[in-house]
């Protein structure tokens, strides 16, 4: 899963030293003679920086960005003008983690990986191995980067410092890692440097009870509140979970499995925007289920036309991103495919093909978990692969 999709360009370049500006203290700061700049400042020394062509300087996101408003924050907000309808990526991948079709548990391959979260803010992605009862993290903007186990690597078991199936991963603010460790039937939060995890949702069992959870293929903690969604891929619901009760609370699906507005059926990966809005891959219903907060059904935003290839249509997807302008993009796994599917489209569009393996099918081989970095480059996780790749967004597609 990933962090919020805000396609930026970071660069900028050192012109010179001034003093004529005068530093509030250390840090950036814009250049109020021109928004195409800003200054680094150092021990009360101003540099003068550009950013890129076309981009001028967020002073409250401390990055270059495109000259447009974002969205308002306001939940009521329903329509924000869309410029990335032809936002477009590289057709081709470039394989950043892992040897192509080779499983292996040593530091330079990855075996089943399963969820990845892309940490764009430190250049790393963490990937989910199902079957090295795992998580590894990569530097991805280090070529030939070898993994680091941030979490388990001891076996499969219950013991704190063990996983079993880890099938999900979130990586917050603080880079705490965040795992559904699914044969546990338990969340496992492990703080960032240490050797074992404590419970914080869950561990309880499989089971129906609101304090257990059956089978957990999706997480996302939001991060304004700090509060912890649950995609129950056993119990057809998604739950957020409810500390200081020790259970989790039902916000969508209602613990039968089924195809009707107010039901779900094998939910996956989730995507949860500032106003708690929920995006759900509902995988046997081939579609992907939008939630509003305290909304008793959902909305169907891509797919729901029956299982197949066409434009309007999905199979079994696995996980759900969307972008501050209301885009969805799909692993639509079955396809062989990412699709992204605009606020009010009625049909998708392929984003990419990948590099064709020698097995599997089509140009993608079992697509479970996509993320975006701050650039919007897209990363895609293939499980029979056993590799991560990297598709490269491409500038001039964007109008912003």
């Amino acid at each position: 899963m990933v962090m919020k999709l805000i396609f930026v360009f970071i660069c900028a370049s050192l012109n010179s030293v001034t003093s004529v500006f005068q530093c509030p203290g250390d840090g950036h700061f814009i250049n109020p003679a021109d928004k195409h700049s800003y200054y680094q400042c150092a021990h009360g020394t101003p540099f003068l920086m550009q950013c890129p062509a076309s981009l001028v300087w967020n002073q409250q996101g401390q990055i270059c960005d495109w000259n447009t408003p974002a969205p308002s924050t306001d939940c009521n907000n329903k329509n924000p003008t869309n410029c990335r309808e032809t936002t477009r990526w590289t057709t081709g991948g470039t394989i950043i983690v892992g040897i192509d079709k080779q499983f292996g548990s040593d530091a330079s391959h990855v075996g089943s990986p399963f969820g990845i979260f892309v940490d764009g803010e430190h250049g790393n992605v963490y990937v989910a191995e199902t079957e090295n009862h795992r998580i590894q993290k990569f530097n991805f903007k280090a070529v030939g980067s070898l993994g680091v186990t941030v979490a388990g690597g001891n076996n499969a078991g219950n013991a704190s410092n063990q996983l079993s199936w880890p099938s999900a991963v979130y990586v917050d603010k603080n880079e705490n890692v965040y795992i559904s460790d699914t044969d546990n039937s338990r969340i496992q939060m492990w703080a960032k440097g240490t050797t074992s995890g404590v419970t914080v949702a869950g561990g309880n069992g499989k089971g129906t009870a609101l304090n257990q959870i059956g089978a957990c293929q999706g997480l996302f903690v939001h991060e304004e509140t700090n509060a912890l969604f649950i995609s129950d891929f056993y119990n057809d619901r998604i739950v957020k979970w409810i500390p200081e009760k020790g259970e989790g609370m039902i916000v969508a699906g209602t613990g039968s499995g089924g195809p009707k507005a107010d039901q779900l059926s094998g939910p996956r990966g989730i995507f949860i925007d500032k106003c708690e809005t929920i995006y759900i891959a509902d995988l046997w219903n081939n579609r992907i289920q939008k939630w509003e907060k305290n909304a008793t059904q959902g909305i169907t935003v891509a797919g729901g036309n029956g299982k197949g290839v066409a434009d309007n249509q999905l199979n079994s997807p696995w996980d759900v991103e969307v972008d501050r302008y209301g885009n969805i993009y799909v692993a639509d796994t079955d396809n062989s495919r990412i699709v992204k599917w605009g606020p009010n489209s009625t049909v998708g569009v392929q984003l990419a093909t990948g590099n064709a393996p020698t097995t599997g099918r089509g140009p993608f081989s079992d697509v479970y978990s996509i993320g975006f970095d701050k650039e919007g480059n897209l990363f895609t996780s293939e499980k029979r692969n056993n590799r991560i790749q990297q598709f490269n967004i491409m500038p001039e597609t964007n109008t912003c």
